[in-house]
């Protein structure tokens, strides 16, 4: 293996860390953002669900962070 891989896997590995890191200190956010919105009338929630849905917070936060936070490590 030579130096180059070495350092990509370690980059690799450090940057995985950090969106666990962040996905950690961001999942409880998402979570009562998406329990808010399953108690606010229709016309006042902040992400909209779908009818069949009510009882899927949980899914719905983690898709929300996992669609949101590949954004912290654009370059």
């Amino acid at each position: 293996m030579s130096v180059a891989n070495r350092h990509t896997g370690s980059l690799f590995r450090a940057e995985r860390q950090e969106y666990r890191l962040i996905y950690a200190l961001s999942f409880p956010l998402f979570l009562a953002v998406s329990l808010i919105s399953r108690l606010l009338p229709p016309r006042l929630r902040p992400l909209p669900f779908e009818p069949g849905a009510y009882f899927a917070v949980v899914s719905d936060a983690r898709a929300t962070a996992h669609s949101v936070l590949p954004y912290a490590f654009m370059r």
